[in-house]
């Protein structure tokens, strides 16, 4: 009879443990790592969709298997060859590279979402890299995907679905590698090259100044030169009835800035110009914990800013301004904007920088 009643016990207690734990899982379920999920081909896939005349594009997607009901966010990605390596957004950062996807920058929650047509056609054109409108091919085969993220799982992407695209005929103009500035620093006698390392239309160069000065698309002549709009705001470029930038007897007198060494910055696509004084260039390094400057002067007489020291070993660079805003490395043969390290030997030297363009920059060390 014991045994019989210690049996009853056990299987009950046996009983209320399973369901113990069952209730547990079910009140606690593990979270599924799924790999991919189903992005559907919309309806209008085998017709090129006019992005120019389009609105949105509309996707709709299955939710990933989570193994139970879970919130995720969606985002849509095209390529314009199929490969998802360099999006725009890295492009922009670097300008040497060429993007061949951009993630569209909304997000959805649900099985549904939107391509916003007028987004989608300027990264066509900056994956495409189209020089000119007559290189623009009639349509563009894109390759579509959605990104699925939610908390406590990774990042997973749907298959992929083509559609047909006809770009739009917005293509950035042609700009020349440089322009000139030509002023009275110089007599108006001498052109200084400002350069567009990207071909973008932004200009920069590194000059003295000392009154009014012009800007002109060649460096022999004057045709096509640009000045001060007097009617506009100060720092608008204008061809016709323009006034010299920078001139205290104009239309902008309490703006003009007093002789000095600057960074000049020219932008053709929105046709405006800026200075910003350069008041120091310094050295700074290894030598003393990145911590302090070693103050170099201006030779006008031989454009240079120089200083003779002592002070500098190891790994050292420039920069203007006690401020990492402008600052160059690289090689003393050819200094860049946030280039590498330089490195010295220590010893008793003489620093002679000479500052114009990029590619062009470089340091003379006796």
């Amino acid at each position: 009879m014991k045994t019989i009643l210690k049996s009853t016990l056990l299987l009950l207690c046996s009983v209320g443990l399973f369901t113990a734990c069952s209730d547990d899982n079910d009140s606690n379920p593990t979270l599924g790592q799924p790999t991919t999920f189903v992005l559907n081909t919309p309806a209008y896939a085998s017709l090129p969709v006019n992005l120019a005349t389009s609105t949105e594009l509309p996707f709709t997607w299955s939710s990933p298997d989570y193994g139970f009901p879970v919130e995720a966010e969606f985002q849509l990605e095209a390529s314009i060859d199929g490969n998802f390596t360099v999006s725009t957004e890295e492009a922009e950062a670097d300008e040497s590279v060429i993007p061949n996807y951009v993630i569209l920058p909304a997000s959805f929650t649900g099985g549904n979402g939107t391509i916003d047509a007028a987004k989608l056609a300027k990264a066509v054109n900056a994956m495409g890299n189209w020089e000119s409108e007559d290189d623009i091919p009639e349509s563009v085969t894109l390759t579509v995907r959605a990104s699925a993220t939610t908390k406590g799982a990774s990042k997973i992407y749907s298959n992929t679905v083509n559609i047909q695209v006809v770009p739009t005929a917005d293509i950035a103009p042609a700009f020349p590698e440089f322009i000139y500035e030509i002023g009275n620093e110089s007599g108006w006698a001498t052109a200084h090259a400002l350069r567009s390392p990207n071909l973008d239309g932004i200009y920069t160069g590194f000059y003295w100044l000392d009154g009014g000065f012009k800007f002109k698309p060649n460096e022999n002549d004057w045709n096509g030169d640009w000045g001060q709009d007097p009617n506009g705001t100060y720092g608008n470029l204008v061809v016709d009835g323009e006034e010299d930038c920078n001139d205290a007897g104009k239309s902008f007198p309490d703006q003009a800035q007093a002789a000095g060494f600057f960074q000049i910055k020219v932008d053709l696509n929105e046709m405006t110009w800026a200075i910003t004084p350069i008041t120091s260039i310094s050295i700074i390094g290894g030598f003393n914990d990145w911590a302090g400057d070693v103050e170099m002067t201006y030779n006008k007489e031989n454009g240079c800013w120089e200083v003779t020291t002592n002070e500098v070993s190891g790994e050292y660079k420039f920069r203007a301004n006690h401020d990492w805003g402008i600052n160059w490395g690289g090689t003393e043969a050819e200094l860049t904007q946030d280039g590498a390290n330089l490195n010295s030997d220590g010893g008793t030297h003489t620093y002679k920088l000479y500052l114009s363009y990029e590619g062009k920059h470089h340091v003379v060390i006796e």
